[in-house]
């Protein structure tokens, strides 16, 4: 009788495939339902992030105020974070995740919020492997 191996075979992205991801998209595919995209789309809008120079703890702060006020008030801040070329990325993903059917509910600012911190989680744990 054979051994029996089990092992569990890894798809693995590079930073620069998970940097080609269309995180717009995976969000209006439903990205915060589904785990496969829920995890790339969080470690690609990390990395696009981290380029950018944002911080995890602005993003935890975005995710507070997208839980508590709703995607669609999270739309109408001026400078949902500091620079504009990171707020321009942030309200790319607000309003994408504005045209999900099941956006304006609860559920849907809860769901964004959590992705959000998940963002904020990996570009946290980048950073420290590189400092």
């Amino acid at each position: 009788m054979q051994p029996s191996h089990h092992t569990r075979s890894h798809e693995t992205n590079t930073d620069a495939e998970l940097l080609g991801l269309d995180v717009p998209a995976l969000l209006r595919s439903g990205l915060p339902r589904d785990p496969k995209l829920y995890a790339e789309g969080a470690i690609a809008a990390a990395l696009a992030a981290d380029r950018l120079g944002v911080l995890p703890r602005s993003i935890t702060y975005l995710a507070e105020i997208v839980r508590r006020g709703g995607i669609a008030y999270a739309l109408t801040l001026a400078e949902p974070l500091p620079e504009p070329e990171q707020a321009e990325l942030i309200t790319s993903w607000l309003t994408a995740a504005a045209e999900v059917r099941w956006a304006d509910g609860f559920e849907g600012g809860d769901a964004m919020a959590r992705w959000l911190d998940a963002v904020a989680v990996v570009l946290s744990a980048r950073r420290s492997q590189t400092s």
